[in-house]
């Protein structure tokens, strides 16, 4: 029984580790009026151009459990600039009653902030997050016939980048792969002890 304990143990600090080293999650979290408030896009990252889901799970922070039926509660309105907030409509995603959300169109790239007001539990909250919102066209593949005409400087570098960025998964990966085989080898060990 003591080995099953420790293998448990074993595989469960495997998979924190795991956990530890996947990407890292575009959502920010804040303490509101006695609740943990995560925001984050649906999506991400967040790109001019189309429909893009704005999300708020908000829970308890005490008890954990979700905070339900705050829809007609909230605002959640985007400010950019120096242009005037403008409020988004909020519901409760299907399927997910802990998880609010509010559809918006972005048509300029930049830096925005959220804002989230109303009531929550009877306590007035006024928060807001920060968000960069990027130009859809810097995802686009292949590029219009504007674009096309790059130099071959240009394109080498973004070959260059293109590698970076599957050597950074990639290293996140052996990285993951590493630490489960660091566990299973602690695990044999302490069973040869025995």
């Amino acid at each position: 029984m003591e080995y099953i304990e420790r293998l448990l143990v074993v595989g469960l600090v495997a998979l924190l580790l795991v956990g530890a080293v996947g990407p890292a999650a575009a959502h920010e979290s804040q303490t509101v009026a006695g609740n943990d408030v995560t925001f984050g896009g649906a999506d991400e990252p967040l790109i001019t151009g189309e429909r893009m889901w704005l999300e708020f799970e908000i829970v308890d922070a005490e008890s954990g459990e979700p905070v339900e039926n705050l829809s007609e509660n909230l605002t959640v309105s985007v400010q950019t600039g120096d242009h005037e907030k403008r409020a988004l409509e909020v519901s409760e995603k299907h399927g997910e009653p802990v998880v609010y959300e509010a559809p918006v169109v972005f048509t300029d790239a930049g830096d925005y902030v959220v804002h989230l007001e109303g009531t929550i539990d009877g306590e007035d909250v006024h928060t807001h997050f920060e968000k960069t919102v990027h130009d859809r066209s810097d995802l686009e593949y292949p590029a219009d016939d504007s674009q096309s005409s790059v130099d071959g400087d240009e394109s080498q570098s973004d070959e260059n980048e293109t590698q970076a960025a599957g050597l950074v998964s990639g290293t996140t990966v052996a990285v993951a792969v590493g630490a489960v085989g660091l566990a299973t080898a602690g695990v044999t060990m302490l069973l040869r002890r025995r």
